[in-house]
């Protein structure tokens, strides 16, 4: 049977865009397992994938669209799926470095994935200096959020070194319905259910103003709010960001490096100053950026504002999937050259307004896909996008940072351990710089993913990120 892709799944899919690959994946290192042949090795991998690929149907499901997006897209099987087309087998030249590694990395993270086919890929990659390989996968955002992604996808590997032999195989189920697989099946599907039972046009247009009301109602808030100068100490509004050179469209080409550090260093020096890793995380960003733009020449005539991904499901449902987030705008406190003072504001600002921004905005995002509908959604995006409008508008926040939770046990892929996951989250709308955290065993890994054309200097904000983590955590007493 076809599965409709909710909403907000959707949205990532119909606002997609030249250089807005809507993406998020993991960049892992593997240690050396029992297997030490690349080609063994690499067959063993997609052995061990493909007995599995029963329990994470969505790997095997393509995403079809109506005529000029007048319904929802669907997930549909894929007939002429492959597998090899999926898991791909790469070396790095000689001599393999860090480097090297993280400009193959640059470039699979540059294309987009093939819309015909199931969207995720994975590289294996062989050649590295210290001779271990590594794998990097990339999935659509259409079909996971971080939360669930990681969950999910956990099934492709193991928690010990012996290979698990795969779920049993379900059984077929006769579905009277057609399944659809084509862009006019689609159409013609919504046109019957309709016919069917016509009774759900006025429900959905009670639904729709329903939500269209809760959206006019949380923006006059937010207008009244600003207008009064009223806001929540801490708390920016929409409208606070300023562009800076961060923002703007991003385009094809994308820049990817990692970073990793100790996380019970971390987490001795955020709790000594009574705050969470998180605000540890924003305040040594904001002051990597803040050298950064001086770098660049450029005076912060306000703070920075980040925008953060919240995950909004219930309790026991991570591993559900799709996407089921909101996100809360955060202040980064840039124009504070102290670096104990600002983490000191940020710690400070997400007591007073985390949990009313989670109350608040969590709604709102889910809701405004559904408010607008796919095609909407879509001309809007192709709008924006052939005039350059990210550009031109004022932006939300100047970048993205996100935290990813990391697996609570080591893992293994196919006999080998896994020895670091850096994580990759989304450059999309006038986001040219995403910053994604993952707790990994005894790591904080940080994957910075970036506009090449507007981060050039990407890999000297990497420098700076862990000159600010490193002074930290050495100003911390023993």
């Amino acid at each position: 049977m076809n599965r409709f892709l909710d909403p907000l799944d959707s949205a990532f899919v119909l606002l997609e865009v030249p250089g807005s690959a809507m993406n998020i994946g993991a960049v892992i290192e593997l240690d050396s397992g029992d297997v030490e042949d690349p080609e063994e090795r690499y067959e063993l991998i997609c052995r061990n994938i493909g007995a599995r690929l029963h329990e994470i149907p969505v790997l095997t499901q393509r995403i079809v669209r109506a005529p000029f997006d007048m319904t929802w897209p669907i997930l549909v099987p894929d007939r002429k799926f492959d597998l090899s087309r999926h898991v791909v087998r790469v070396a790095l030249p000689a001599p393999g470095t860090a480097d090297q590694f993280d400009a193959l990395v640059s470039e699979l993270l540059s294309r987009p994935l093939v819309s015909t086919r199931p969207l995720w890929q994975m590289l294996i990659i062989e050649g590295l200096q210290d001779g271990r390989a590594a794998v990097a996968l990339k999935v659509h955002h259409a079909l996971a959020d971080g939360v669930s992604g990681a969950e999910t996808f956990a099934s492709l590997f193991d928690v010990s070194p012996e290979v698990r032999l795969p779920a049993p195989r379900p059984e077929p189920v006769d579905d009277d319905e057609r399944i659809v697989t084509t862009s006019l099946g689609l159409l013609r599907q919504g046109f019957a259910r309709i016919r069917e039972r016509p009774e759900m046009v006025l429900e959905n247009v009670g639904s729709w103003v329903a939500r269209l009301f809760e959206i006019a109602r949380a923006v006059a808030r937010t207008l009244v709010v600003r207008g009064r100068r009223r806001a929540i100490p801490g708390q920016p509004s929409m409208f606070d960001a300023r562009r800076t050179s961060l923002n703007g469209a991003a385009g094809i080409e994308k820049s990817y490096h990692r970073l990793r550090v100790p996380l019970a260093d971390v987490k001795r020096a955020a709790k000594s100053r009574g705050a969470s890793v998180t605000d540890f995380v924003m305040a040594t960003s904001s002051g990597a950026l803040r050298r950064l733009l001086d770098d660049r020449g450029e005076v912060l005539r306000k703070d920075l504002i980040a925008f953060v991904p919240i995950n909004v499901r219930g309790g026991g449902d991570t591993a559900a999937m799709g996407n089921q987030f909101s996100g809360m705008l955060v202040r980064l406190h840039s124009n504070v050259a102290d670096a104990e003072e600002r983490l000191a504001a940020i710690s400070s600002d997400a007591a007073k307004t985390l949990d009313i921004q989670r109350a608040s905005a969590a709604q709102i995002l889910q809701d405004v896909p559904r408010v607008l509908g796919p095609t909407l959604l879509s001309f809007g995006g192709r709008l924006i996008s052939e005039f350059g409008l990210f550009n031109r508008m004022p932006p939300v926040a100047n970048l993205m940072l996100s935290s990813v939770p990391g697996p609570p046990i080591p893992l293994w892929l196919s006999g080998h351990r896994i020895a670091s996951a850096a994580p990759v989250g989304p450059l999309f709308g006038s986001f040219s710089l995403n910053i994604t955290v993952l707790g990994f065993e005894e790591y904080l890994e940080f994957g910075l993913l970036g506009c090449a054309e507007r981060m050039p200097d990407l890999e000297s904000l990497r420098d700076y990120l862990l000159d600010e983590v490193t002074a930290l955590i050495d100003a911390t007493p023993s």
